[in-house]
C-alpha cells in the first residue's frame, strides 16, 4: 500500500473536522459573538492587516480566516479585505462578511490585480503605516500578530515573517530549504504569504512595483521579496513563530495548486526573471 493511500483516510478526517469547525464558527459570526475592532488608535503608524479573496473563497474561506484575525491577543488597528470591483459590491458580498463589517472589518473594492490586491492598494493608501498581509484560507493562532509585532518592535526597519524558505543559490524552488529557522542566513530568507508578512513603512521599492508585477504575474511573494531587496530592506523571522497553519477547509499544503510541480516550475521562471533585475543578481 502506498504512502498516499495510507494518508487518504487521515486527510478525509481532517476535512471532516474542518467542516465541523466551520459550522460552529458560522453561528458565532452570524451572532457577532466575537471581539470587535474598536478603532481606538488614531496616531500613525497604524498596524493594518490586509488581505484579498476571490471567487468562491469570498464566501467559503475568507470569513473564517478573518474571524481568526478578530480574535488576536493584540488586535490590529484595521483589517481590510480588498475585493475586485468587477464581481463584488456592497449588495452581493456574503452575509458573514457583512456581519464582520459591522464588527469593524473594512471591505474595499478595487481593480482586479489578482493576488496583488492584498498589498498594492494598501501600500499607496497607507504609506506611513505598518501593513501585515495574510491569506484568505488559513486560521491564524491567537498570538500570531503579537509575535509579529514583537519582532517588529525589536527590528523596526526589517520585514518580519512567521514562515519562510531559504533560497539555495543556483537551485530550483523545490530544492530550497523549505522551513527556515533562526540559525539560517537571514540574507537568504524568502517569506511565504500564508504565514503572514509584516511590512514597515517604506520597506519596498514601490516605484518599480508595476514592472515586477509583469515579471512575476502569478507570484506576488517573489515580487515583494525582490522589491525589498531593491530597497535594501532585510527580512527576519518572528521568534518562536508558526510554520504550519490550519487551513479553513482542512486541506494539506501538498493538495494546493501552488505546491504542484507545474506551479513550482512557474515559480522558478518568475524568480529567474525577477532576479535579473536585482543589482547583485541576488539569490542566483
Amino acid at each position: 500500500m502506498s504512502l498516499k493511500s495510507l494518508l487518504k483516510p487521515w486527510r478525509l478526517l481532517k476535512r471532516k473536522f474542518a467542516l465541523q469547525r466551520k459550522r460552529k464558527l458560522k453561528n458565532i459570526i452570524e451572532q457577532k459573538s466575537f471581539s470587535a475592532l474598536l478603532g481606538k488608535k488614531k496616531q500613525s503608524p497604524l498596524f493594518i492587516v490586509t488581505l484579498t479573496s476571490y471567487g468562491k473563497r469570498v464566501e467559503d474561506t475568507a470569513p473564517y480566516a478573518i474571524w481568526s484575525l478578530f480574535e488576536q491577543s493584540i488586535a490590529p488597528d484595521k483589517i481590510i479585505l480588498w475585493l475586485d470591483n468587477e464581481n463584488w459590491n456592497l449588495d452581493n458580498i456574503p452575509q458573514l462578511l457583512k456581519m464582520e463589517a459591522e464588527m469593524g472589518l473594512e471591505i474595499k473594492f478595487c481593480e482586479d490585480l489578482k493576488s496583488y490586491k492584498k498589498l498594492n492598494f494598501a501600500l499607496r493608501e497607507y504609506p506611513n503605516d505598518v501593513l501585515i498581509t495574510v491569506d484568505d484560507d488559513a486560521y491564524y493562532p491567537k498570538d500570531w500578530l503579537e509575535k509579529l509585532l514583537q519582532a517588529h518592535k525589536e527590528n523596526p526597519e526589517k520585514i518580519c515573517c512567521h514562515r519562510a524558505h531559504i533560497i539555495k543559490k543556483g537551485q530550483p524552488y523545490n530544492k530550497w530549504k523549505w522551513k527556515a529557522d533562526e540559525s539560517d542566513n537571514a540574507e537568504m530568507l524568502f517569506p511565504t504569504g500564508i504565514g503572514g508578512v509584516l511590512y514597515p513603512p517604506s520597506s519596498l521599492e514601490i516605484s518599480r512595483l508595476d514592472e515586477f508585477m509583469r515579471l512575476a504575474p502569478q507570484a506576488d511573494d517573489i515580487a515583494y521579496w525582490a522589491l525589498a531587496k531593491l530597497n535594501g530592506t532585510k527580512h527576519i523571522l518572528a521568534k518562536d513563530g508558526y510554520f504550519e497553519f490550519a487551513l479553513v477547509n482542512g486541506m494539506d499544503e501538498e493538495d494546493s495548486l501552488m505546491s504542484s510541480n507545474r506551479e513550482k516550475c512557474k515559480n522558478d521562471l518568475q524568480f529567474n526573471e525577477v532576479s535579473k533585475e536585482l543589482p547583485s543578481n541576488h539569490g542566483k
